[in-house]
């Protein structure tokens, strides 16, 4: 199974990702933004998101057919639907189970969690992503309209393990 997770930048991607890659041993968590990290970097270069899919469903079948991995978990920002839609058919040849969700919460509880998380060095990098996941939050509500972005897990209340429990009993519906 190749679990994709997306939401806007500061809304726990990676950390989701963690956490399913802890409950679905063996596994393999591949995280979109540092792969794709890549200098220099421009946030809407088309080649580099090909890019960087093609890397993604590469090393997804390097781990398959070498490591003998079943269980993928990607995470990555999709803002379009034709976006997510290029790395799932990219990754579908690799295993017909892709499942796809889309993390949400409310805007002042992701200002909340980039403010903790300490990563930036200044003011303006911190003001800079607080900026970035407001937009992005909004650019993937009105993208979500138009198409797939993800089943959506609404995490604002929820921690790092229960927002992976959500995404697993989903799935686990969806199974049984």
């Amino acid at each position: 199974m190749i679990l994709i997770i997306n939401g806007p930048l500061g809304i726990g991607k990676t950390s989701v990702a963690w956490a399913l890659n802890e409950r679905l041993q063996p596994s393999v968590m591949l995280d979109g933004d540092y792969i794709g990290a890549v200098a220099p970097f421009e946030i809407y270069d088309a080649a580099r998101v090909t890019y960087l899919y093609k890397t993604l469903a590469h090393l997804v079948g390097y781990h398959q057919r070498e490591g003998g991995y079943r269980n993928f978990v990607l995470n990555y920002v999709f803002e379009t639907a034709e976006s997510l839609a290029e790395l799932v058919a990219l990754l579908k040849p690799l295993d017909a189970e892709v499942r796809v969700f889309r993390l949400t919460c409310a805007v002042e509880e992701m200002e909340r969690r980039i403010s903790l998380r300490g990563r930036t060095s200044s003011e303006d990098e911190v003001a800079w992503e607080l900026a970035r996941c407001r937009e992005l939050a909004t650019i993937q509500d009105t993208a979500a309209q138009r198409g797939f972005l993800g089943i959506v897990v609404e995490s604002t209340t929820l921690d790092v393990e229960q927002t992976a429990d959500a995404i697993l009993q989903t799935i686990a519906r969806q199974q049984g």
